[in-house]
């Protein structure tokens, strides 16, 4: 059933501000793979300057993966007079009580959120993205993801959000990401000469004696036998790595998103694409990322390493062979949100991002119960980390020393 105007009073009406002009938008559902692909010719005629995940083929793939999962597919659209100038690729999915509208991805649910736009400082085209949303046949949309200040940004701050998450102090809402911009610098070697010396100095000699150990290669792979192999080794090793500190990464848990990227490969031109990127000792790979690869930037975008080379930072050694062929290609370098000191070290460029649930029905409030509990595990979370452990230390210390 779609959204009734009951359900639907939370949003603003783009058409009840001024200078819309003539844009008007529509939701286009799709029910199988072939209604997706008759989108091709115009989803293209706007990406021209997209992140990797809005690209076609990605989000085609994105799109399959939906159906065979039972979720349905939606694409608001947004014109100007007869161009189209906006579309946003949307997976719905029952969840309990609600349908839930997530952005089309590989099933990690970590991409950033929101639409792809022609001309991204048109701030009218974001209002009609957003205020298209009433006619999504969902209860509740979650985008993460978005950049703080940023016209998306703005415009969903007109739309009806999460009452638990505005609730929020703005430091337990808003993340930090981290770039290069490695566009502002003629070479990487103008680029490195900003860095830290403690970053930049130990690089040539952690890479000569990571060679003492063997043959190092450093590259992506270019064939998808080797991007499979790479790719299994680097989901089995992150999954290790998250559970050996006790962290919530669901979409790591099964093989899902690995197999979609091990997909992905099959369609991409992995000879000029740096999809799966290592670092490699006699052959064995020791570090590795998946790269989202745009127009404008190269997005790090699940990495790892092995933590018998740690000593020789070759997860550094990786960043800098992929931010030399960012540059060298005429890309930015998008570390992503969550902070790392590595990132911080390498970065010349600090944001903020804030996840949403734009809430597009009544049932929809129901979102808030688990958001709340979430808030209420974080909260208990830190007391013990920050109170109740250290407690327990000091205790155990005390009763030792009798």
């Amino acid at each position: 059933m779609r959204n009734s105007p009951t359900e639907t009073v939370f949003l603003p009406d783009v058409a009840a501000r001024a200078d819309t002009g003539s844009i008007r938008h529509e939701i286009r559902v799709c029910s199988t793979h072939e209604d997706f692909l008759k989108l091709q010719p115009s989803w293209e005629a706007v990406c021209t300057a997209c992140p990797a995940t809005l690209e076609f083929t990605y989000c085609e793939l994105a799109a399959a993966k939906a159906f065979s999962r039972g979720a349905s597919v939606s694409v608001a659209l947004v014109y100007d007079g007869a161009a189209l100038v906006a579309l946003w690729p949307l997976s719905i999915a029952r969840e309990g009580a609600c349908r839930v509208a997530r952005a089309l991805g590989c099933g990690s649910n970590e991409e950033y959120g929101g639409p792809l736009v022609s001309d991204r400082g048109d701030r009218r085209f974001y209002d009609a993205a957003v205020d298209a949303l009433r006619s999504v046949d969902a209860d509740v949309l979650e985008i993460r993801f978005v950049e703080c200040k940023s016209p998306l940004h703005e415009a969903l701050s007109r739309a009806s959000l999460s009452w638990v998450l505005r609730a929020l102090p703005e430091r337990w809402r808003l993340l930090s990401g981290y770039s290069m911009e490695l566009s502002r610098f003629p070479t990487f070697d103008a680029f490195i000469a900003t860095r830290p010396d403690s970053l930049r100095r130990p690089l040539r000699r952690l890479a000569r004696r990571l060679s003492e150990d063997g043959a190092v290669e450093y590259g992506w792979c270019k064939d998808v036998s080797d991007a499979r192999a790479v790719l299994t080794w680097l989901f089995a090793t992150k999954r290790n790595w998250v559970l050996s500190r006790g962290l919530d990464a669901p979409f790591l848990m099964n093989d899902d998103v690995r197999d979609f990227f091990i997909e992905l490969a099959e369609r991409t031109n992995l000879v000029t694409t740096p999809l799966v990127s290592f670092v490699k000792l006699d052959g064995v790979p020791i570090a590795a990322a998946v790269n989202l690869t745009g127009p404008r930037k190269l997005e790090y975008f699940v990495t790892t390493y092995d933590e018998a080379y740690a000593a020789r930072s070759v997860g550094n050694l990786l960043v800098d062979n992929m931010a030399r062929w960012a540059l060298a290609n005429g890309r930015d370098f998008d570390f992503r949100p969550y902070f790392s000191s590595y990132k911080e070290r390498w970065s010349n460029h600090k944001s903020w991002y804030e996840s949403h649930f734009v809430v597009l029905t009544w049932r929809g409030r129901l979102v808030e119960f688990p958001l709340a509990a979430e808030q209420l595990r974080r909260v208990l979370r830190r007391a013990r980390e920050f109170a109740i452990d250290p407690l327990r230390a000091k205790v155990r210390a005390l009763t030792s020393a009798r």
